[in-house]
């Protein structure tokens, strides 16, 4: 019997191809083409978009859930200009987006489609199903069907021999279908290892009538050694015979070498997170990293280590297990608030309690948490601790030695006296050695007690107690018994009658000579440690400097790299690899943006501008021409007339107010152009001039509870994966507002707008800012 003459045989030819194929005839009207009638439709069409019954009715009406357009003018392109043509459009069928390879060409006024469902190799999952493709029509129209698919598709009888090879088959044997058709493997090229392989099975799909797969590599006539997906599918004939075997085969050269590419792009990946890994290892400041809501430990450099007592047996156990005596302390609540909130904590000397050393003992720290976000979930936080348990019990013990010091030196008096109400005579009641005794009333007493340098201030304070009724206090240089010069506390107080007149002074001396000793070394030590603090400042802005542009390096590298692998891998990637790379190239500017950031914030205060007449209408010109562009893609505008005149630093209030603008144009609500008034008055406050004004937007704004918040270092009221930022801006802006002596507030409603309100002094008091 003749295969081509056989319905069942066309059928499953047809139906069992990998790709969809439908053949199309054109319906005009009096304006020309208007829809294609789908003649003929196999099974795979109706599985991909869901759909029965299709055979005799328009493409429009069968693919009117879907872009019937895009389909309709693709088609009418290829039918009128008699061209083949190749395209992809992506469907949502049963709320899943599947993507489709069509291939369309014109044959006898019809148009022959093959549609691939390419969803699975987008998506790193190829499911190379090859098909055979069969039609009740003649055997011309089943060529043609066949012959439009870039897969081999043929046919073998049940003595090996092919009855049947499309014309992609005969291209790569380099022969012709008079050639090859009759012949069997060997006759065809096929090495005897690979004859007698299709032959066994050829027979094993005889024999159990079913289908089966393989992968195998041999040479292409034109582009060398290939690697093919193939499958031999049993033909039966009307008594359910196996009367011949349908095979199609596949090239997956591409996909297998897309795969190693693959493989190559996640090792690249691995290779940076584990430089990012050496980076927390690297770091100075002790840092750790929990993952997951049991906060394991993920992560942890030795610093951190030492900080805890424990070695890296610690890690892959939750945090509490390893400090269950965190349980019920403050530390650990803030932890469970970053990562069950997302809220940031920074905070300076925080008591913890914990096991370091074998006891349990108070440390101090200063701590920094940040959560960790992926896809806008929080699924972890990192920790950075400072030990400042040595600095604060050093201060606590100096803060307790001060105040006992002062506390002894209040209660205690060396020296108990009286004096006549003219202070012409001194009678002594009691001593404690500091002064010479004397049991005898002393009337040169201000030449014995009192150092010659005092004198005359002492005779002009008690002069003034006299006068005013008023206690008398002074401290003053004295002539201890041991001979040595001290420093004495000599408070008086007047006894008075009832007529209010001074009847004698009774007093009080007390030996201050240590307290002058310590004050004097005090002030010494303040003194160094204020030195001291500024050389650690100045460190610290080097170490600032130094490491954001240190820190650049690597993300410079990281995101070089990557674009090189992006390069290498063009038209290779499938969608999930690309949204890989893309998250590495956000978090990658993220970085960046916050080095940069953190590299300006450090530099407000180092940088001291000598102040200047500002025009604020000039500075508002320039911010205007730097934000055209942005300005133009929102549609925005900037309101603003008669702004003042005032002195300070030219690039710092440029700074000031590009922030606050560019501010309001980034939190701009969707679809609205934003507007940006400002508006100022001069007022008086405490004698000086200043200058109110107000910058007022139509955004998003936000909550009320949040005004003060906004002006802390990086602090985010938005997601950072819809506002971009680095969470720095208003509080540089807050920073360049004190340093010229004002005040910066800011008023908010959500989806209301924002009012910031900005007090500057007109004129400034320093010569630097």
């Amino acid at each position: 019997m003749e295969l081509t003459a056989t319905n069942d045989f066309f059928d499953t030819i047809f139906n069992s191809a990998a790709n969809g194929l439908m053949a199309l005839r054109p319906l005009y009207s009096q304006n020309g083409l208007e829809d294609f009638q789908i003649v003929f439709c196999n099974t795979r069409i109706e599985k991909y978009f869901d759909i029965e019954g299709s055979k005799k009715q328009s493409l429009s009406d069968v693919f009117n859930r879907y872009d019937s357009g895009a389909l309709l003018e693709k088609f009418t392109e290829t039918l009128v200009n008699r061209i083949n043509s190749t395209f992809e459009i992506s469907f949502e069928i049963r709320e899943q987006l599947h993507w489709f390879r069509f291939t369309a060409e014109e044959k006898n006024g019809l148009l022959i489609v093959t549609i691939e469902d390419i969803t699975e190799y987008k998506t790193k999952r190829n499911n190379l199903i090859a098909a055979l493709t069969t039609i009740e029509k003649q055997e011309r129209f089943y060529n043609s069907i066949t012959n439009t698919t870039p897969d081999l598709v043929y046919v073998f009888d049940l003595d090996y021999k092919f009855t049947y090879a499309n014309k992609a088959l005969l291209t790569m044997w380099g022969k012709s279908a008079q050639d090859a058709i009759g012949k069997g493997l060997r006759e065809n090229g096929y090495e005897e290892w690979h004859a007698l392989m299709h032959e066994r099975e050829i027979d094993e799909v005889i024999s159990t009538k079913k289908m089966i797969r393989g992968t195998v590599s041999f040479p292409h006539a034109e582009l060398g050694r290939r690697i093919y997906d193939y499958i031999f599918a049993p033909v039966f004939n009307k008594q359910g015979d196996v009367e011949a075997i349908a095979g199609t085969t596949r090239d997956i050269t591409e996909l297998k070498q897309a795969e190693e590419q693959q493989l190559l792009a996640k090792k690249k990946i691995e290779e940076s997170e584990s430089r990012l890994k050496l980076m927390i290892h690297q770091t100075p400041s002790a840092t750790l990293v929990l993952m997951g809501a049991d906060l394991v430990i993920e992560q942890i450099n030795k610093q951190m280590l030492n900080l805890i007592g424990r070695g890296e047996e610690i890690i892959g156990m939750p945090l509490i297990d390893v400090l269950p005596e965190l349980k019920g302390q403050y530390v650990w609540e803030q932890v469970q608030n970053v990562y069950n909130k997302g809220i940031p904590f920074d905070q300076t000397e925080v008591l913890v309690q914990h096991n370091r050393t074998g006891e349990m003992r108070d440390y101090y720290y200063n701590l920094a948490y940040r959560p960790l976000v992926e896809d806008e979930k929080i699924t972890g936080m990192i920790q950075v601790a400072v030990d400042v348990t040595e600095q604060v019990s050093a201060r606590k013990k100096m803060e307790e030695s001060e105040n006992r010091f002062r506390a002894l030196v209040n209660a205690s008096s060396d020296f108990v006296f009286s004096m006549n109400a003219d202070w012409t005579e001194m009678r002594s009641l009691e001593m404690s050695g500091f002064y010479a005794d004397t049991v005898e009333p002393v009337s040169n007493w201000i030449n014995t007690y009192v150092h010659p340098d005092d004198q005359e201030t002492a005779l002009n304070l008690i002069s003034e107690a006299i006068n005013t009724k008023s206690i008398f206090e002074m401290e003053h240089r004295v002539l201890k018994t041991d001979g040595t010069l001290g420093w004495t506390f000599s408070r008086v107080v007047p006894i008075v009658d009832h007529q209010n007149a001074i009847i004698e002074w009774f007093g009080a001396s007390s030996d201050i000579t240590s307290q002058k000793t310590v004050t004097e070394k005090l002030e010494i030590l303040v003194n160094e440690r204020t030195r001291e603090l500024q050389r650690s400042n100045e460190d610290l802005q080097q170490f600032a400097h130094v490491a954001s542009h240190d820190l650049k390096e690597p993300v410079r590298k990281i995101k070089t790299f990557i674009s090189r692998l992006e390069d290498n891998l063009d038209g290779k990637l499938d969608e999930s690899a690309k949204k890989y790379i893309e998250r590495i190239h956000i978090a990658s500017d993220r970085m960046f943006n916050m080095i940069e950031g953190v590299l300006a914030y450090s530099k407000i205060n180092a940088d001291q501008q000598k102040p200047t007449l500002v025009d604020l209408n000039e500075v508002l010109k320039n911010i205007e021409t730097d934000l055209e562009i942005s300005l133009q893609k929102t549609g925005g505008e900037i309101h603003y007339d008669h702004l003042p005149v005032l002195e300070g630093a030219q690039v710092l209030l440029y700074q000031l107010f590009y922030n606050l603008i560019n501010n309001s144009i980034k939190f701009a609500k969707i679809d609205v152009p934003v507007q940006i008034k400002l508006s100022s008055k001069i007022i008086k406050e405490k004698n000086k001039k200043r200058a109110v004004i107000t910058i007022e937007d139509n955004g998003i704004g936000f909550e009320e509870s949040q005004s003060e918040k906004i002006f802390e270092t990086f602090t985010r009221l938005n997601s950072k994966d819809t506002y971009e930022g680095t969470g720095l801006g208003l509080s540089l802006c807050k920073k360049i507002v004190e340093r010229h002596g004002g005040t910066i507030t800011a008023l908010g409603s959500p989806l209301k707008g924002t009012i910031f309100t900005i007090v500057l002094p007109l004129t400034q008091e320093e010569n630097d800012i």
